[in-house]
């Protein structure tokens, strides 16, 4: 079973600096490493010296690395498109459309870097994949893809299913658009697009959801800020059901003062406090890591205790007054680190009134 690291923190060459590292620790365990860095900057080139490509190089004994690039990456997935457009344009229609002259959007990026990463782990070619990505909230809403997009299957499926095409296309642009999309959008079609996505959401809610798959580690350095953000960015991942496994302190000392400090600021998460790395000299940096093949036992985002009747949703990071709990219907929604998480109840749970919330740091516990 292959795994997934990545790291979220506010340092982004000293993030690449550990991923670097942690792959290294990996292909020194014999295990088969993936280096997926989606940073478009020089520094992961000069830190591991060598030019770095768009498609997996060997580098080293069990470690292959992979610089992610936005236009190379719309290159491969282009002709899949075409394909899947071809389903519901007639040959008649020539749309003469090439990669290489499509702009590229905002979240493109976070698009088919994560296609790439799903096609890297399905690919069971690696034993690990370590992704250095952003590490900030764009790559947490990338790896909640799945999350997001079942939520609005779930909520928009009945009426994607209930559409009649013909007669909205012919209230619009009368019976020859009416022709043309009776022709080419046939329910048979659409069910098996929504059971393509279904099957796609399931597979990857099952990695994002399971700590043995895919898990995160936080890093933090001695700059002004930058343990705050590491800890909002812990409560911010609990909104997409990432488990965050520990603390990667990179710092070239800690008073004995700093480190109960730090210790306190990130219970119950284990904190590995790593030198700088100087001249290249990647051994000190090794040494100082933790085990990661022994992975903790930490909260999970999300629990129902069904005796009680209560679920407890793990903020930490968060006050009071930065979550928000809003009841619609029979869903129900938590706001906080700029993110909306839309819990799906177990079937225990489902349809039972809400009759209180609070939020006991770093637990928003709502009672049925």
């Amino acid at each position: 079973m292959t795994r997934i690291i990545t790291f979220l923190g506010k340092a982004p060459i000293e993030q690449t600096t550990l991923a670097i590292a942690t792959a290294k620790w990996f292909a020194r365990d014999s295990q088969r490493v993936l280096l997926v860095t989606h940073n478009p900057s020089p520094s992961a080139e000069v830190l591991l010296e060598t030019s770095l490509k768009p498609i997996p190089q060997k580098i080293a004994p069990n470690l292959d690395v992979v610089q992610l690039q936005t236009t190379f990456l719309l290159e491969q997935v282009w002709d899949e498109v075409k394909k899947w457009l071809g389903l519901y344009i007639p040959d008649s229609v020539k749309v003469d459309v090439y990669s290489g002259e499509v702009v590229i959007l905002p979240g493109f990026d976070s698009l088919l870097g994560f296609n790439a990463l799903r096609q890297y782990y399905e690919s069971d070619n690696y034993d690990v994949i370590i992704y250095d990505g952003r590490g900030d909230l764009e790559s947490l809403r990338m790896l909640g893809l799945p999350n997001s997009t079942d939520w609005y299957l779930r909520r928009f499926r009945q009426v994607f299913e209930s559409l009649d095409l013909s007669k909205i296309a012919d209230s619009i642009g009368g019976p020859i658009a009416s022709a043309f999309v009776t022709a080419n959008m046939d329910s048979r079609k659409v069910q098996e697009a929504i059971g393509q996505i279904q099957s796609w959401i399931s597979k990857g809610l099952a990695v994002v959801g399971d700590a043995k798959r895919l898990t995160a580690y936080l890093i933090t350095t001695d700059e002004p800020g930058a343990e705050r953000t590491a800890s909002w960015l812990w409560g911010s991942a609990q909104q997409i059901g990432l488990t965050v496994s520990g603390v990667l302190s990179y710092q070239s000392q800690v008073l004995e003062d700093d480190k109960v400090e730090l210790y306190d600021a990130f219970q119950p998460l284990p904190v590995s406090l790593i030198p700088k790395l100087q001249k290249l000299d990647w051994e000190p940096l090794l040494q100082a890591l933790p085990d990661f093949n022994n992975i903790p036992h930490v909260p999970r985002p999300l629990t129902f205790d069904l005796q009680q009747r209560q679920a407890k949703v793990f903020l930490p990071g968060f006050t009071k007054q930065q979550v928000k709990l809003t009841i619609l219907g029979t869903e129900l929604t938590v706001e906080a680190g700029e993110q909306r998480r839309n819990i799906f109840l177990p079937k225990e749970l489902r349809g039972q009134p809400v009759i209180g919330g609070k939020f006991e740091e770093p637990y928003l516990i709502i009672y049925f």
